[in-house]
C-alpha cells in the first residue's frame, strides 16, 4: 500500500469510527427516553390516555382529542448547522407538546382519515408544556437521571399541562375560550367551523365576521371564501 492509499483509507477508518459513536449514542439516548416516557405514561394512563410510540391520547368528547407528544431533537449534519439564537441543534434533548384535535375541522382536508393516534401536528390547538409552565421554550437533555426529568414533565403536567388542555376538553369550552383569548390567527374561523355543525346562522355570522376582517391579501381571503362555498356558507364581499 502506497503512501496515498493510506491517507485515502484513514478518513473512511474515522468516519466508520464516528458513525459507531453515533449509533451506540442513539441507542443509550433511546433507552433513557423509553425509561422517561414509561414513568410519564403510569402517570397519564389512570387518566384515560393510551399511548402509541411517543404520542398520547384521551378522548374527552365525541371527536375531541386532547394529545401529548414527546419529541425528541434529531440528529443533524454539519458544523453549520446551529446558529445561535436562531437555529439550535436539540439531539440529545426532548420536549413535550399539547394539542387539542376538533375531528371536524381535521377532517376539512380530504386527505386526512380517522386516526387511532392523532399526533400534535394534527392539532387546531397547540402549545408546549414549557410555554405554560416558564414561559419559554425548553427542551430537557436526556440524561441517565430518568426519574427526575420525569417528575419535572409530570409535575408540568398535573399543575399546568392538564389544566390546559381541559380549557379545550368539549366543543362549548372550545368555542368559549378561543372566541375570547384567541390564541393563534384562525381561532375565531375554528370556532365559526365548530358551529356550522350546531348552529348555522350563527356559524354563518361569524364566518362573515372573519372574512370581514382579514386584512393582509395573502392568499387567505381567497382560501376562507372557497371553504364557504364548499360548505354551503354565503359570504358577502
Amino acid at each position: 500500500m502506497g503512501i496515498f492509499d493510506f491517507l485515502k483509507n484513514k478518513p473512511k477508518l474515522t468516519v466508520e469510527k464516528s458513525d459507531n459513536q453515533n449509533l451506540t449514542n442513539k441507542v443509550e439516548l433511546k433507552t433513557h427516553l423509553d425509561n422517561i416516557q414509561r414513568e410519564i405514561f403510569l402517570f397519564l394512563k389512570p387518566l384515560g390516555f393510551k399511548k402509541k410510540g411517543r404520542t398520547f391520547n384521551r378522548q374527552t368528547e365525541d371527536g375531541i382529542y386532547q394529545v401529548i407528544n414527546i419529541q425528541s431533537g434529531r440528529y443533524e449534519f454539519g458544523d453549520k448547522y446551529v446558529i445561535p439564537g436562531f437555529r439550535e441543534n436539540f439531539y440529545g434533548k426532548f420536549t413535550v407538546n399539547l394539542g387539542v384535535v376538533v375531528k371536524e375541522i381535521y377532517e376539512l382536508d380530504i386527505h386526512h382519515k380517522p386516526k387511532d393516534i392523532y399526533q400534535d401536528y394534527d392539532c387546531q390547538i397547540r402549545t408546549r408544556l414549557t410555554h405554560l409552565t416558564i414561559q419559554k421554550d425548553l427542551w430537557w437533555t436526556i440524561s441517565d437521571d430518568n426519574n427526575k426529568t420525569a417528575k419535572e414533565v409530570i409535575d408540568g403536567l398535573s399543575k399546568h399541562g392538564l389544566d390546559w388542555l381541559d380549557n379545550f376538553e368539549n366543543r362549548d369550552k372550545i368555542c368559549e375560550n378561543l372566541s375570547i383569548k384567541g390564541g393563534y390567527p384562525r381561532a375565531k374561523l375554528d370556532v365559526a367551523l365548530i358551529e356550522l355543525h350546531r348552529d348555522k346562522s350563527k356559524a354563518e355570522k361569524l364566518f362573515q365576521n372573519y372574512y370581514n376582517n382579514i386584512e393582509i391579501k395573502n392568499g387567505h381571503k381567497e382560501f376562507v371564501k372557497g371553504l364557504a362555498d364548499r360548505l354551503g356558507v354565503n359570504l358577502i364581499d
